[in-house]
């Protein structure tokens, strides 16, 4: 892997959405930590272990493109602040505590970021059928009374609760102080490529629809994203380039 140009840090996360067969096709599973195999293998189903893995290799895709060191160079920890035991919690990439990352799996779909400022993402992928079923914990009371207003509750609620994962990710708040964000306010626009954007204390918070990937996809960071695939990342890097502009 070539090593990246060096530039100006960007404000914006960098975020790769793909499936875990585009990741996998072209990846070194070595580069995988003992922890991080250790808990790949105790994942009984294949799907499940494939996108762990997946969104495991596609973080450090992300972080090499944005720091410019070399992937092989990247080793990712996770430490527990509440339990202070590593293999779980918050992630980081070992030797570069500026270089914030955050990656989401779903059967069929992963997301991961690289960040000089705090990120978090998450992805949700739908049923075959597109619809969206079950209930989903965490919502604050006035986002369980705005469901009972919109043509589809059911996607609304997934939709509170992957942008809500993303900034528990971000360090907003804990997960179970989840119920204590509440969305149902937020001013949303539209962006390019049909994104809803909106803040929430002082991050940008992107979500949209992945119609490739069969997938609902959110972020939240320091500004509105830079959506690579998993193609443009590696162009970028053999062209030597940066991954965010």
């Amino acid at each position: 892997m070539f090593a990246l140009m060096r530039r100006a840090p960007a404000r914006r996360p960098l975020v790769v959405v793909a499936t875990p067969a585009e990741v996998l096709a072209n990846a070194d599973v070595g580069l995988l930590g003992a922890a991080e195999r250790q808990r790949s293998a105790s994942l009984h189903d294949p799907a499940d272990r494939a996108a762990y893995v997946a969104a495991h290799l596609l973080v450090r895709r992300c972080a090499a493109a944005l720091s410019g060191r070399p992937v092989a160079d990247l080793a990712v920890h996770q430490w527990c602040a509440d339990c202070g035991t590593a293999g779980h919690g918050r992630p980081s990439i070992a030797g570069s505590p500026d270089v914030h990352i955050s990656w989401g799996h779903s059967r069929g779909a992963v997301v991961a970021a690289a960040s000089w400022h705090p990120v978090g993402v998450d992805v949700e992928t739908f049923p075959p059928d597109g619809s969206v079923v079950g209930r989903f914990p965490g919502l604050a009371p006035a986002e369980q009374w705005q469901l009972r207003s919109v043509p589809d509750p059911s996607l609304l609620a997934l939709r509170h609760w992957v942008r809500k994962e993303c900034l528990v990710k971000a360090g907003v708040a804990p997960l179970d102080q989840v119920d204590r964000i509440d969305l149902s306010r937020v001013v949303e626009r539209h962006h390019r490529a049909g994104r809803s954007v909106s803040r929430y204390r002082g991050l940008r918070l992107v979500d949209w629809r992945d119609p490739t990937r069969r997938a609902l996809v959110a972020v939240a960071g320091a500004g509105v994203p830079a959506v690579r695939s998993s193609t443009e990342l590696a162009t970028a890097h053999r062209k030597g380039q940066c991954g965010v502009e």
